[in-house]
């Protein structure tokens, strides 16, 4: 049996990073507002953060 499990979102930012020939992509979370690479970013879904005052969803993590 597979058990269901939600995350956390994130937003894609892609940037051109310092070379045209070395693109980025970053994560920011939409509960806390930090920002993250690949893999920081899956380690970052497993771990609890607060809610940012500044992020427009920051109502969607906290606990009801």
């Amino acid at each position: 049996m597979k058990e269901d499990k939600v995350g956390k979102l994130f937003i894609m930012l892609f940037t051109n990073g310092d070379l045209t020939t070395n693109p980025m992509c970053l994560r920011e979370c939409l509960v806390c507002g930090d920002v993250f690479n690949r893999i920081d970013s899956l380690a970052h879904t497993e771990m609890p953060c607060q809610p940012s005052p500044q992020q427009p969803l920051a109502a969607a993590g906290r606990q009801r």
